[in-house]
């Protein structure tokens, strides 16, 4: 939890935070409990704003909301986190090598004992003592033993160790490509996702297109309505561009209120065909919000589209400027379409 930045102790914050949480219906998770610490404590301005702004109009602290409180304004660095488990992964394997050296120099010297033994046993020795070279074969070999018993037990508590970090890194990773609000493909995604796509394109000489789409007058709709209905539209139009795709489709949020769609083993026209549906599906729809005890509707939605074909051999950045200049072009032409880039 980040620092309290005013002189109210812990107990007095938890006694303010707890009555918010039943006087607006918020389920008391831990998560839930961070959010609102942070707004008594009056340490995170642009996270007491976004609540204000709901408490002003009405809205509901629904599971989405408080999640995207969360994830917005609190929720940790997933770069730290990952550093953090490469230290652990550090360790292990440090831990694994001083282990195995531990056990390799043990082993050089029971060899060592070994050779000193058969070498006396060759001078011919009376029976006492190659009784004493017995017990203390024994000796040495029980204590070998118990040796590679321990390796082998830190060994397999390492082994589990490490499968536990290799999920907690995949979780990490995966979140570290996804976009809080939304839920799809965040740039990062997006970049990695568009990477293979056209290396898949190139080497199986198939088609691949992509589609650049971005909200019309959203800036409007913020000014309006707010951000928080700001994130209720974004996420509508994740949910429709979600409907729109199939199979390896994929779809990621490209940056504030741009999307894009990467369709691989899709020609220019199929691209075109889909761009279009979408498009009249989200002008179609209508987007209504719950203001203190009625629905209000939104102003209606719209997107601009435009779609560009891979050039077999083009860089990425050459390919997603082609697809953003036909989104520009959409754009110019009055918005609310879509535009061929291989038309302009």
């Amino acid at each position: 939890m980040p620092p309290v930045t005013n002189r109210k102790p812990a107990a007095e914050l938890l006694r303010l935070a707890l009555p918010l949480l039943l006087q607006y219906g918020i389920p008391p998770t831990p998560r839930n409990y961070a959010v609102w610490y942070e707004y008594v404590a009056e340490s995170n301005q642009p996270l007491r704003q976004a609540i204000d702004e709901i408490i002003g109009q009405g809205g509901e602290f629904n599971d989405d909301i408080n999640a995207d409180l969360y994830q917005t304004y609190l929720a940790s660095d997933k770069e730290k986190e990952i550093e953090n488990l490469r230290s652990e992964l550090q360790r292990l394997i440090n831990e694994s090598s001083t282990e195995i050296s531990g056990a390799t120099d043990e082993a050089s010297r029971y060899q060592t004992r070994l050779e000193g033994h058969a070498q006396r046993l060759v001078r011919g020795l009376d029976s006492e003592k190659v009784l004493h070279i017995i017990d203390a074969l024994n000796e040495e070999t029980s204590a070998m033993v118990e040796t590679n018993g321990q390796l082998q037990q830190k060994l397999n508590a390492m082994a589990q160790e490490l499968v536990s970090l290799r999920k907690e890194l995949e979780w990490v990773h995966e979140e570290l490509l996804i976009d809080a609000l939304t839920g799809l493909l965040n740039r990062k995604g997006f970049d990695q996702m568009l990477e293979d796509a056209m290396g898949e394109a190139q080497d199986n000489q198939s088609h691949l297109c992509l589609m650049m789409v971005d909200v019309d007058h959203f800036k409007r709709i913020n000014d309006k309505f707010g951000h928080v209905v700001g994130d209720e539209v974004l996420r509508f139009i994740a949910g429709k561009m979600r409907e729109a795709v199939k199979g390896r489709d994929i779809v990621a949020r490209y940056g504030g209120e741009e999307f894009s769609i990467i369709l691989p083993n899709t020609p220019l026209t199929g691209a075109m065909h889909i761009a279009e549906e979408l498009r009249q599906t989200i002008s179609s729809s209508r987007l209504t919000r719950k203001r203190k005890n009625e629905h209000q509707v939104l102003d209606q939605i719209t997107v601009s589209i435009g779609v560009a074909w891979y050039r077999r051999g083009e860089d990425m950045n050459d390919f997603i400027h082609r697809a953003d200049r036909a989104l520009y072009h959409a754009k110019r032409a009055g918005r609310n379409r879509v535009v061929d880039g291989e038309t302009i």
